[in-house]
């Protein structure tokens, strides 16, 4: 009579599986982490990367055309009557949208949120951050028929210049768009997150003739922005000094002791999440200006161009 005899496992081969069992899981959950991980740098940095080629190009083209004012004397424009801005961004240096009786009109001004020159239009605006506020004509000019009602223009007539909230339909007159622009930092709440944003205020004319200055964001992620003033100080046309816009005196902003030829600018974009897996305790320089991450989870990437411009 045969017997067969089947071996099972003894306890050792079943521990000795169990284990290599934990093991093999313990790896392949480790590998899916760092495989997490390393998937949610790439993103972020990709992230940073397309915010900070858009922020570069876009500030580089709001400049490119700075201090155009199709042969005006920006200095010499008159105070009209009935002009009103709804919110107008009016400081210490500046009168706002249009020129006002006894107060300059800037067409470049930039400083510290906070600072005595800020715009009190920016009562929101994250304080330790720069402003950078912007006058200048936009486009190609056109005719009382062509022209449309959603904004303020310069009327020109022969040598004679003049700011109106809509065409007045006269015959032999250009009007050039005018662009009145300020932009900042603010933040947002999104989600639970803290989130800083690049805002701007601009110079809009409302469906009921109202001029205001709207409100708009830009681009989530600006951290921090700051600029340095590249100054003519003989008004020979070239950049003689370079100079943090927060030691920028009145008289040059103004145009009296010098003129602003050039602008230097540094944006630090911060990811919109942080990333718990990451420590930030990088310090950034921006220009004269430093920046020092406070030890949260949050990658950064620092930006920075130069755009020179002449009056003409």
């Amino acid at each position: 009579m045969n017997f067969c005899h089947e071996r099972g496992w003894t306890l050792v081969e079943m521990l000795i599986a169990m284990a290599l069992s934990l093991l093999l899981t313990l790896l392949l959950v480790n590998s899916w982490q760092v495989n997490q991980q390393a998937f949610k740098q790439t993103s972020q940095l990709a992230e940073m990367q397309q915010s900070g080629q858009f922020v570069l190009g876009f500030f580089q083209q709001e400049l490119l055309n700075q201090n155009f004012w199709a042969g005006a004397d920006p200095a010499l424009l008159r105070p009209v009557a009935g002009l009103s801005v709804q919110g107008d961004c009016r400081s210490l240096f500046d009168s706002g949208s249009f020129p006002k009786n006894n107060m300059a009109f800037v067409p470049i001004l930039s400083g510290i949120v906070g600072a005595a020159h800020t715009p009190d239009c920016l009562s929101f605006a994250h304080k330790g951050s720069a402003f950078l506020q912007l006058k200048r004509l936009a486009g190609a000019p056109l005719t009382a028929a062509t022209a449309k009602d959603n904004r303020a223009y310069l009327q020109q007539q022969g040598r004679s210049y003049r700011f109106v909230s809509q065409p007045s339909g006269a015959a032999t007159a250009t009007y050039w768009p005018y662009l009145h622009q300020v932009f900042y930092v603010a933040l947002q709440t999104q989600g639970r997150q803290q989130v800083p944003v690049l805002m701007r205020k601009r110079l809009v004319r409302q469906a009921s003739g109202q001029l205001t200055m709207d409100t708009d964001s830009v681009l989530d992620g600006v951290e921090m922005m700051h600029f340095e003033a590249g100054i003519d100080s003989n008004f020979d046309g070239q950049v003689d000094y370079l100079s943090d816009v927060a030691q920028v005196s009145a008289d040059v902003w103004q145009q009296r002791s010098g003129q602003v030829l050039q602008l230097r600018f540094y944006v630090l974009v911060r990811s919109v999440m942080p990333d718990n897996t990451y420590t930030n305790v990088q310090q950034y320089t921006l220009g004269q200006r430093l920046f020092q991450a406070p030890g949260d989870h949050y990658r950064r990437l620092l930006v920075s161009s130069a755009v020179t411009f002449h009056n003409y």
